[in-house]
């Protein structure tokens, strides 16, 4: 199948079924559409997300509608070979009812239907949620989205029912999972480019090269308590992309989650873990705050969270669960993301200005993960 042939699948008598549904009317006639590429590409196999928008006819009347379609990356396809299994996870999850079950505050989108085709993964058409996305958030809306989380985790942790769901992602914030990553990312051949890089050997003797060598030696005990912490319904990939604001008829401010294929029986406090990586530590597509002051914002509303939905109770277990979870995890992703950017790279007149930058940016993430480190090892 091309890229073409894929495209060329969309049509009115394909789209009509779903515009109805999200219209509430079953008399519009698709009149023309146009489609936007959120996420992916159209070339098969891979994933792709969509908005599609568009005019339909309503009795006399034209009418705008606008819906998603989603396409899943075909199981085998990822690299890791545990998280092949249920890339329609999200799929399940929405013919389960768990996501009916989530608290006020949060929603996922409504999912129109799904369409089936036997050379490609399963069509998945939602409404348009009617929301912002957080790319363009203020920085106090990240801290309602960790409140709506807080209660999120509170509401589902420990629940039998849950743990028994086998459709869960059990793999990877567990201590397999983690071991699985570091043994891909040869860390101990890290260090030996860290050591002998022009640009970082005078850092393997500072604190920061003890700091990191240090963590890495206590691999196994963070492991073995991130491991043993209480579990609950995990979104799996809490980022940017994936989270949206929608304000309801009664005038709250609602946290909308999308993209449900990474959804877990995980630890409690590695969601928000996450977040904050993504959004300050290590940004990927926006620095929101710095981390000093972006980390104890988003723990605090997200603990806040927590004891909303009766957990007070656990609050120190999920502090040290998200410091935890930043300090190994993220810490080891920051070293992964030096060796990238820098270690692998010989300094010449062109890039050297480039690499100091990236070393000096990842120098100051890891300083900071040191310090949650520091504090992180009380609760150990």
């Amino acid at each position: 199948m091309t890229p073409a042939s894929r495209l060329e699948r969309i049509n009115a008598a394909l789209l009509e079924p779903f515009v109805r549904k999200a219209l509430s009317s079953e008399e519009a006639m698709v009149a023309r559409w146009d489609c936007d590429v959120i996420k992916g590409t159209w070339t098969p196999p891979g994933r792709i997300v969509c908005h599609l928008t568009g005019q339909a006819r309503s009795g006399a009347r034209p009418v705008p509608w606008s819906l998603y379609l989603r396409i899943p990356e075909p199981p085998m396809s990822h690299r890791d070979p545990v998280r092949r299994e249920p890339f329609h996870r999200d799929l399940m999850l929405y013919g389960s009812g768990i996501l009916d079950r989530l608290p006020d505050g949060i929603a996922a989108p409504r999912l129109l239907g799904v369409t089936e085709h036997p050379d490609d993964e399963p069509w998945m058409w939602f409404e348009d949620a009617g929301a912002d996305e957080a790319i363009g958030w203020p920085q106090e809306r990240f801290g309602l989205a960790a409140f709506h989380l807080g209660r999120m985790h509170g509401a589902f942790l420990e629940s039998p029912d849950m743990s028994a769901w086998p459709r869960l992602d059990r793999s990877h914030w567990s201590r397999q999972g983690m071991a699985r990553m570091l043994t891909r990312a040869d860390v101990p051949a890290v260090f030996t480019r860290f050591e002998g890089h022009p640009l970082t050997n005078a850092l393997w003797d500072t604190d920061l090269g003890a700091g990191i060598r240090r963590l890495w030696s206590e691999r196994e005990a963070f492991a073995e308590a991130l491991d043993g912490l209480p579990r609950t319904l995990c979104h799996g990939d809490f980022c940017m992309p994936n989270l949206m604001s929608r304000l309801r008829g009664d005038g709250e401010d609602e946290t909308v989650l999308i993209d449900w294929q990474y959804a877990g029986w995980s630890q409690i406090g590695a969601d928000i873990a996450g977040l904050i990586a993504d959004s300050s530590i290590l940004p990927v597509r926006r620095k929101v705050a710095e981390p000093e002051e972006f980390t104890p914002m988003m723990l605090e509303a997200y603990l806040s969270g927590l004891r909303d939905a009766g957990c007070g109770d656990c609050l120190a277990v999920a502090r040290f669960a998200c410091l935890a979870a930043l300090a190994f995890r993220w810490a080891m992703c920051a070293l992964l993301s030096l060796d990238g950017g820098v270690l692998r790279r010989e300094p010449t007149s062109e890039n050297r200005a480039e690499l100091e930058q990236r070393l000096d940016a990842s120098v100051r993430a890891q300083q900071f993960l040191l310090g949650l480190a520091e504090e992180a090892r009380e609760f150990v």
